[in-house]
């Protein structure tokens, strides 16, 4: 009986096992859509078709630096929103400072496979 409830709680056992993705908070939700639509253009798919590739941010908070070479903190990446950094332009004009809270909180999630639906109630 025990069995066939843990079954019933996780169909699709066979194929990926019990482990759903990742729920994300509001705050991540609000990050995530604001770097689909301000930042993955380069950061994902380089549809401007840029010289330089600008560096992949999955995982960004699991390494210890930032691809510029500075700790991996949220000051730091924030520093870099504000600023800008290379071909990067400063967000400091775009973005509010809860805005760029948002998207940090969302970088920490590592960029992977998360789902933030239930939260938006899609």
């Amino acid at each position: 009986m025990a069995l066939g409830a843990g079954i019933a709680l996780c169909p699709g056992i066979g194929a990926v096992g019990c482990r759903s993705a990742q729920k994300l908070t509001p705050q991540q939700v609000e990050g995530k859509h604001l770097y689909e639509a301000g930042c993955a253009h380069c950061h994902e798919e380089n549809d401007l078709h840029l010289k330089k590739v600008p560096p992949n941010l999955h995982g960004l908070f699991n390494r210890s630096k930032l691809p510029d070479g500075e700790p991996a903190t949220d000051a730091e990446v924030e520093q870099v929103l504000m600023a800008g950094k290379g071909m990067m332009p400063s967000l400091a004009y775009q973005m509010t400072k809860e805005q760029m809270d948002a998207v940090v909180a969302y970088l920490h999630t590592g960029l992977s496979d998360q789902q933030g639906h239930d939260q938006q109630g899609q």
